[in-house]
């Protein structure tokens, strides 16, 4: 069994709005709001960059804004023998860019994959391999507990509230809080400190009431 530290990128590696900044400088028609899946919808987008990856790195650095108390979770996690993974519908250029940045390089990370040979193109694959449309963050979601780990799900954004209520404890600030309500699994973090805190008040017996439930 591993102790999943699931973080968001949006909202929990750098403040929000980042990916959505990307996509509004850099394609000619950003993503509609309420139509596509959320996968689909940024692919459609990211296949409009005419600029190179580099350019778009750059800006990505240029706008960027750490949340503070990210790396000392990141820190409280690897020196007690939790797993953190970085888990967003963000594209590849924009996840790999902050965190190699911020010296995550060791933090896993799972997002939408960009390559760019005459065009961009964007893709989100599951577990096992497999090209999605929809349904990216619920299938690792679903990965993580068919492995039988325990999973505390750190996070903001509403697009992961499916996720969320697959995990054994949650974290939750913002849309993600509004999204799924506060009490019982669910724990109200206004900030980064407040998750490290409560994961290094609650985590051991959260971890051995799971272990024991088994």
């Amino acid at each position: 069994m591993a102790s999943v530290l699931w973080l968001d990128f949006e909202g929990v590696a750098v403040e929000a709005g980042l990916t959505e900044a990307i996509v509004a400088e850099f394609a000619a028609r950003p993503p509609e709001p309420g139509g596509d899946a959320p996968e689909t919808a940024l692919a459609a987008a990211i296949a409009e960059f005419e600029a190179p990856r580099e350019e778009v790195e750059a800006r990505v650095r240029e706008l960027a804004r750490p949340r503070p108390g990210f790396a000392e979770l990141v820190g409280w996690a690897q020196w007690r023998g939790w797993l953190p993974v970085v888990v967003t519908l963000a594209p590849d250029v924009c996840v790999d860019a902050v965190l190699d940045e911020g010296g995550f390089d060791r933090v896993a990370r799972h997002c939408g994959r960009t390559q760019q040979v005459y065009r961009w193109r964007l893709t989100h694959a599951s577990p096992r391999g497999v090209e999605l449309d929809e349904g990216f963050l619920l299938s690792y979601a679903a990965a993580f507990r068919d492995a039988g780990d325990f999973v505390a799900h750190v996070g903001a954004g509403a697009e992961g509230a499916e996720a969320a209520r697959l995990a054994d404890a949650v974290c939750a600030d913002g849309p993600l809080l509004a999204a799924l309500g506060e009490g019982g699994r669910v724990h109200a973090c206004a900030t980064l400190d407040e998750a490290r805190a409560l994961l290094e008040r609650e985590g051991e017996a959260w971890q051995a009431a799971f272990a024991a439930g088994r």
